[in-house]
């Protein structure tokens, strides 16, 4: 009895592993342009938003956050618009995926960061986009 039940976890486990893996992403959410749109630090549950005015940033900003999310280990790019460009990266062990979406509106650069299941992220998406911003400041 005791074998079954460990049998019908770990089945559970493996069928939930591939489940995250090959679950479509949401459209909406590759695409999509959320708010708010002043400049600031906007944090949400499982997210955060950074809206910084491009003037305060280094000279072709948008293209090198590009390039930094791009090297960020375990994500890749998703499609080939900039309007917004979207980006996935997982997580090392059960590969949930966080989708990132950065783009350039009225003068700010905006870079909006969440989890795609469940509801928190352990502050995950704000650490990865404050880590964009500091390499790109470095490059100033």
């Amino acid at each position: 009895m005791l074998l079954k039940i460990i049998a019908v976890i770990v089945a559970f486990i493996v069928v939930f592993g591939i489940w995250v893996r090959v679950s479509p992403l949401p459209e909406d959410r590759l695409t999509g342009k959320p708010g708010p749109d002043e400049p600031g630090v906007h944090p949400s549950m499982g997210g955060i938003k950074v809206v910084r005015p491009l003037d305060t940033l280094p000279e072709g900003a948008f293209d090198k956050m590009l390039d930094i999310a791009a090297a960020t280990p375990r994500t890749e790019r998703v499609g080939e618009g900039t309007d917004p460009a979207a980006f996935v990266t997982r997580s090392k062990l059960w590969a949930f995926p966080d989708i990132a979406v950065i783009w350039v509106e009225d003068g700010n650069l905006h870079v909006q960061s969440h989890l795609v299941f469940g509801r928190g992220d352990m502050g995950v998406n704000a650490a990865k986009v404050t880590r964009w911003f500091d390499r790109l400041e470095a490059q100033g």
